[in-house]
């Protein structure tokens, strides 16, 4: 980026460029939603390279090294799988414009929380327990979207598996990284998040037998997600404690229970 545009942006307010960030967003989403999916899909990963562009922007200041990666992954995914999810809705306004208030509610707040990340907030406070949290839960809500998506085309269960796993693992090695975020990748974050992709993967090979809608489908995958992630991110923080991994455990053991009674056995 030139010296000078950099200056000029650096003078403005972080909260405006955020606003702005969105803003960009929320027009070039709007104008896609106006076209039919076939044509739109052509144009994700151009969608995926303006919210980069737009999220560096928002941050701009010590974004260093592996934070190019960490910082854009959340709200380069939920813009892209968001739009994706829109069209498995009513594709009318009275669904375009509460979809437009949810982006733009979800994606300010999740450049708030890879702001905190980048700034470096003292893991001991507040605002970082926040942002952890909401990056957290934003996280899991991407994954439910990016899971339901992947199930609607109804694919082979080898291709589920795969596609799973795949497109899951930017977005877990990004929550693992969040649990101790630091410029500088541990080589453990990305084992760790090829671990739990490979067992995702394992798991949507099985879940794929089951006779449960999609829906279903990628909440008990999600579920899943929120355990192994969950315990893991524990294990890099040294949090590893009984009653936090019980607690994982027990919400993993309700939605089975769950999944199994919804499930349409002939």
């Amino acid at each position: 980026m030139p010296k000078r545009l950099l200056a000029f942006l650096i003078k403005i307010d972080k909260r405006q460029r955020m606003v702005a960030a969105v803003g960009i967003t929320l027009v070039s989403q709007m104008i896609m939603t106006l076209y039919p999916f076939g044509q739109v899909i052509w144009f994700i990963p151009l969608m995926g390279i303006l919210v980069y562009i737009a999220t560096y922007v928002a941050l701009l200041e010590d974004v260093e090294h592996i934070e190019f990666i960490t910082l854009f992954v959340l709200p380069v995914y939920f813009v892209m799988v968001f739009l994706l999810f829109f069209y498995l809705l009513p594709t009318r306004w009275l669904t375009r414009i509460p979809y437009m208030l949810v982006l733009s509610i979800v994606l300010y707040a999740i450049l708030l929380c890879e702001n905190i990340f980048n700034v470096g907030v003292e893991k001991s406070l507040p605002l970082y327990r926040a942002a952890y949290s909401v990056a957290n839960f934003m996280t899991l809500l991407v994954l439910f979207f990016m899971f339901t998506v992947i199930f609607s085309f109804r694919l082979h269960f080898l291709l589920n598996a795969f596609f799973g796993g795949v497109f899951a693992w930017p977005l877990v090695f990004q929550g693992i990284w969040i649990a101790s975020p630091k410029a500088v990748l541990e080589e453990r974050v990305y084992k760790f998040a090829t671990i739990v992709s490979v067992m995702l993967s394992l798991a949507i090979l099985i879940l794929n037998f089951m006779p449960i809608a999609p829906s279903v489908f990628a909440i008990f995958t999600v579920s899943i997600a929120y355990a192994l992630l969950g315990i893991v991110q524990e294990t890099v923080q040294d949090t590893v404690f009984h009653e936090r991994i019980r607690g994982y455990i027990v919400v993993l053991a309700v939605m089975t229970v769950l999944v199994f009674l919804s499930a349409q056995w002939s």
